[in-house]
């Protein structure tokens, strides 16, 4: 009878959390490039990458190139590694395995972060830039509690919660015009400041506003409830504005910049717009039950609700950038100013090189280290071949080798460059 509640209980706890993940924001317009580079773009990004990841460097680009098509994805967990998930899956577990899956899960609880970012067709002409792209972001988080009873089941006198459980996830797709000018000398080096308009249509958002669950056993009885509502929205609209400043020294050995993505992005979400809740309640369920349906009552209901408004979250990006005969060397502060899906105000610092041996092929290596994630290795190559660029990109979270991965990453873009 315990393993019936203890059934009904995990299923509605997982609907929970997987139904409200979606996918999350890594790189800018489906750059592969910054992938490589563990995400250092603030200061060494230039033509179309520049106009997503810093405006103000489209003032220092020439000539013209066309984007074609680009992505990057970037998944992972906060707990489990590769190994783990090998060493376990379709194993009965002992009382060991089973310790060592609750050491693996930090206090907060299971996490899932997910991110995606799509670049359409895209054009830059010196300074000027039109950019298409779709991302998408989201997290969730499952309290630890949850796997204790998942694992070791209900024991008389305790009390199992699991209410530090939420989820947000949202997808949108932008059509942008970035534009970059100089403003003067500073420093002895150039100034520069940029600005990137977008119209924001709303795609898919989704936000849990209520989540709880507990079960208690005593010596007669179980009794317990789990309950979770959570928001959708299938459509909306909006405007964003990103803004950068960047500074090149004399001969451009040098560039350093700042940039604040999502300055202001607002979405109007009115389509479809929809509250869920997903409740169990058990109450006096014990050895006399004859009928498991009268003490356990479950329901899943939808109804229409008002639309709202979400902002984007926002965060600022400090870089600098340092090149040489064949070389870039690159580095990024992060800092999210909010909890959000795709961000976080846990500080993140971005390395990243690309070394140019030959005129068709650059190899490219980065870090990521901090932002809420595991640290990040990443590696790239570039190719072109007379006005085509090929960039492609892998990271792996956690640290090389499946001992260590506890997510993946992986990008492609390419474009003309004239």
């Amino acid at each position: 009878m315990s393993n019936m509640i203890h059934t009904r209980v995990i299923v509605a706890a997982v609907l929970l959390v997987l139904a409200f993940l979606a996918a999350d924001a890594a790189t800018a317009g489906g750059d592969a490039r910054s992938l490589a580079m563990g995400g250092a773009c603030t200061a060494s990004a230039r033509g179309l990458d520049a106009a997503t990841a810093n405006p103000a460097f489209l003032a220092h680009t020439e000539g013209m190139s066309i984007g074609l098509a680009g992505g990057t994805v970037d998944l992972q967990n906060n707990s489990f590694t590769l190994a783990r998930y090998n060493e376990l899956s379709g194993k009965t577990l002992t009382e060991a395995d089973k310790a060592e899956i609750m050491a693996d899960i930090p206090v907060e609880g299971f996490g899932v972060d997910a991110r995606a970012d799509f670049g359409g067709v895209g054009m830059t002409q010196g300074s000027f830039a039109m950019t298409t792209s779709a991302v998408g972001a989201g997290d969730g988080r499952l309290d630890k509690d949850f796997f204790d009873l998942v694992l070791f089941g209900n024991v008389p006198g305790e009390t199992v919660d699991f209410s530090s459980t939420d989820g947000e996830a949202f997808g949108v797709a932008r059509a942008s015009l970035s534009y970059g000018v100089p403003v003067g000398e500073f420093a002895g080096g150039e100034l520069s400041v940029g600005a990137t308009g977008s119209y924001l249509y709303g795609i898919y958002e989704v936000h849990v506003e209520e989540a709880y669950g507990r079960i208690t056993t005593s010596m007669t009885e179980i009794e317990g409830e789990a309950f979770a509502a959570a928001i959708t929205a299938e459509g909306g609209a909006g405007y964003g504005l990103d803004l950068g400043v960047g500074w090149r020294s004399p001969g451009g050995a040098w560039s350093l910049g700042l940039a604040l993505d999502n300055a202001f992005a607002t979405i109007a979400w009115d389509g479809n717009v929809e509250r869920r809740e997903y409740r169990i309640d058990a109450t006096d369920l014990n050895a006399q039950t004859d009928d498991f349906d009268q003490v356990v009552v479950d329901s899943d209901t939808t109804y229409a609700v008002p639309g709202y408004s979400t902002d984007l979250p926002r965060r600022v990006r400090l870089g600098a950038a340092w090149d040489l005969p064949g070389l870039t060397l690159a580095a990024d502060y992060v800092q999210g100013l909010e909890n959000r899906a795709g961000t976080s105000t846990v500080p993140r610092i971005d390395l990243g090189a690309e070394w140019r041996p030959v005129g068709a092929l650059s190899p490219r290596v980065g870090a990521s280290l901090g932002g809420g994630l595991d640290p990040g290795l990443a590696a790239g190559l570039g190719i072109k071949v007379a006005f085509f660029q090929l960039d492609l990109a892998v990271m792996q979270r956690g640290g090389l080798g499946e001992a260590n991965g506890k997510g993946l990453g992986a990008g492609a873009s390419t474009r003309l460059v004239f």
